[in-house]
């Protein structure tokens, strides 16, 4: 029986190892840095504790040494010890509370900077294969969980445990009698609450997921507003979104029930160990084998007992969700993003560049290739056009240059270098890119123009906002350059948008030029002095352009037909349009439509 019961605590030896490997790197990356507040907040509290456990020593010496002997004199005394008592319990709890503060505050902020260090490190792929909603849940789930369990849960438990220890052996000292009659009842409440932390760590990993799901559809709504509203998709997106909160409240729901059981059951046991102690104290009391005074510190002793038996059980199913969390947000620290540095990687020096795709074959998802054995060579300071249907593979040919997917077969080369030889950080400095889904961050006009050359002037960054043809606007707001753009550029129009970006662009001056559908959102004057701008940008650079509107490229020095991941025709305008065939094709139909 006993070999069952030791098999029964001991649980899964591989679970335990993990748990404590856990507590241990949790400790050693969030906890140690934070060790002269949290050990002086250990003593606070520790110190607190013991001015609480004092007062029950004081009620036994109260009870002997006044009321029984009936004493005014030592009741004066002893009441005068019980305020001093409470006084240090309450300094020491505020010291508490303002070093543990301090020391989750500072681990607070450390996680976060490693978390969001670590967040804009990922592949482009894998940060929205995931979910935004998830790398979400890292601040404020997995992270709030991971730090409860070093500041919280930790002060917590020491409290909890030292006031534990010292009420039991004060107990143990005032009557030991009484402590051998109720000490069958420590089996009784272990066994079912180990039974009700397994139910709880279960419940509590599964939540994470349900946690993800719910940040997930959330930030989805946020991002998409204006199309759930545009479709008229309010009542649909609400039901999608109470299905999610309907399988929390359950998870929850279970939860609280494996959780509340906790309560009850120890209150049960303490009210039998409360009766059988009064029923042998009573005992005792009579044959003289202890004082009434005696009798009642114990009595004292075993209630103050109760409330930090009942936290360290509370605390237990914190330490198991704060395990998991710290499970999942350490598998997420650990993990490598797919493209990185090599080793010997070298730093891509300014100058002029040539670009060269050589046999490349490019697939997002197994089996369905999107680019497949492409060949091209821009020389340096040259332009190349990208045309052809939608869907062909021309955006993803501008995402391997910039290396946020890595092709299958082939490579890429700038100046017959393979640019994987090259630094990440290096290559990107070396481009500058115009999409036509214009992002722009949450603060001025300035700020955004500046992104890619922060060291800029204000001269500058106005001689670029004039190429641009954006100063225009800009002087027109109240507070023309410190204008604030909006969550995602929201206070301007699409065409301001874009001409911020070129301006943005152009300021960053790099060798490497990507335009993607650049002056797509611009009315036709606008489009007609931006591509004036556009030309003095690309002069001396290396650019590719996509471009639908084929008005736009004639001159370029390359033009490449991208159809089903294939370049099927390539040349000058006039050598397509002398071949006949799919450019020609293009050709006549916007020509004459533009006719039309």
């Amino acid at each position: 029986m006993i070999k069952g019961i030791k098999k029964f605590f001991k649980g899964d030896e591989t679970n335990r190892r993990i748990k404590w490997s856990l507590y241990a790197r949790v400790w050693r990356e969030i906890g140690r840095p934070q060790l002269k507040w949290l050990v002086w907040g250990i003593v606070a509290t520790v110190l607190a504790a013991a001015a609480e456990a004092y007062t029950i020593t004081l009620v036994q010496q109260v009870v002997d040494k006044a009321f029984i002997q009936k004493s005014m004199a030592n009741i004066y005394f002893f009441g005068l010890q019980v305020i001093a008592a409470f006084g240090f319990k309450g300094v020491f709890s505020y010291v508490k509370s303002l070093l543990m503060a301090k020391a989750g505050l500072n681990a607070s902020a450390d996680l976060q900077q490693r978390i969001y260090k670590h967040m804009v490190k990922m592949n482009i792929a894998k940060f929205y294969g995931d979910g935004i909603g998830k790398h979400l849940n890292y601040f404020s789930v997995q992270a709030g969980a991971v730090l409860n369990l070093v500041t919280g849960t930790l002060v917590s438990t020491v409290q909890q445990i030292a006031t534990l220890i010292m009420t039991l052996g004060l107990m143990v000292y005032y009557a030991p009698q009484l402590c051998a009659v109720l000490i069958f009842l420590v089996p009784a409440i272990m066994i079912p609450m180990v039974l009700i932390m397994r139910r709880r760590r279960k419940l509590s990993r599964e939540s994470f997921g349900i946690a993800n799901n719910v940040s997930q559809h959330l930030n989805q709504t946020l991002q998409g507003m204006k199309t759930i509203q545009a479709f008229a998709n309010e009542n649909a997106e609400s039901k999608k979104f109470a299905e999610v909160l309907n399988t929390s409240m359950i998870n929850s729901y279970k939860g609280t029930q494996a959780f509340a059981l906790q309560s009850p059951l120890l209150e049960l046991m303490i009210s039998i160990g409360l009766c059988l102690a009064l029923i042998a104290g009573g005992h005792f009391i009579v044959t003289g084998a202890i004082t009434t005074g005696d009798f009642t510190a114990f009595l004292l002793a075993l209630t103050a007992a109760y409330k930090p038996a009942r936290s360290i059980t509370s605390t237990s199913n914190t330490v198991q969700h704060g395990l998991l969390a710290a499970e999942v947000l350490f598998d997420f620290l650990d993990s490598k993003p797919d493209i990185q540095d090599l080793p010997d990687a070298k730093e891509l020096k300014a100058g002029k560049m040539t670009v060269k795709f050589n046999k490349v074959s490019f697939q997002y998802v197994p089996g369905e290739p999107v680019l497949e054995n492409i060949n091209l060579m821009v020389p340096a300071g040259k332009v190349c056009a990208l045309v052809g249907p939608s869907g062909g593979g021309k955006t993803t040919m501008f995402n391997l240059i910039e290396r946020f997917y890595e092709p299958q077969k082939g490579k890429i080369e700038i100046n017959n270098t393979d640019i994987r030889k090259f630094t990440l950080k290096s290559l990107r400095e070396n481009i500058a890119e115009v999409s036509q889904d214009v992002f722009l961050f949450n603060g001025t006009i300035e700020e955004n123009i500046k992104y890619g050359a922060p060291n800029a002037t204000h001269e500058q960054v106005e001689a670029a906002a004039k190429a641009a043809n954006a100063h225009d606007f800009i002087i027109s707001f109240p507070n023309k350059y410190k204008s604030k753009v909006g969550e995602g550029g929201a206070l301007l129009s699409g065409g301001q948008k874009q001409r911020i970006a070129i301006a943005r662009a152009i300021l960053k001056d790099s060798p490497i030029l990507l335009l993607d559908e650049a002056t797509s959102a611009l009315d036709t004057q606008s489009e007609k002095l931006i591509q004036a701008a556009l030309k003095d940008l690309m002069r001396g650079r290396t650019t590719f352009v996509i471009a639908h509107r084929l008005s736009t490229i004639l001159d370029a020095d390359i033009i490449c037909v991208v159809k089903d991941g294939h370049i099927v025709e390539q040349g000058t305008d006039a050598e397509l349009v002398a071949l006949d065939g799919e450019y020609k094709k293009l050709r006549d139909i916007q020509f004459k439509n533009k006719k039309n």
